[in-house]
């Protein structure tokens, strides 16, 4: 069986908050702000573009 080692998933606004992060983003030609907007806009537009499901869901499911 697969052990799982770190049970702890950061969150974006975790992993954004992260000091190296703001070098990292600069570097790639990116404002923090503008990458956290660009960021949520691209969640919602995903989030809106596909049926309510929960996370597992089996295609099966999805179209019952």
């Amino acid at each position: 069986m697969f052990a799982v080692c770190c049970r702890y998933e950061p969150t974006l606004d975790d992993l954004l908050d992260d000091d190296i992060m703001t070098p990292v983003l600069r570097s790639a030609g990116f404002d923090l702000q503008r990458f956290r907007a660009m960021i949520a806009e691209t969640a919602r537009r995903i989030a809106n573009r596909r049926p309510d499901r929960t996370i597992g869901d089996s295609e099966e499911s999805a179209h019952r």
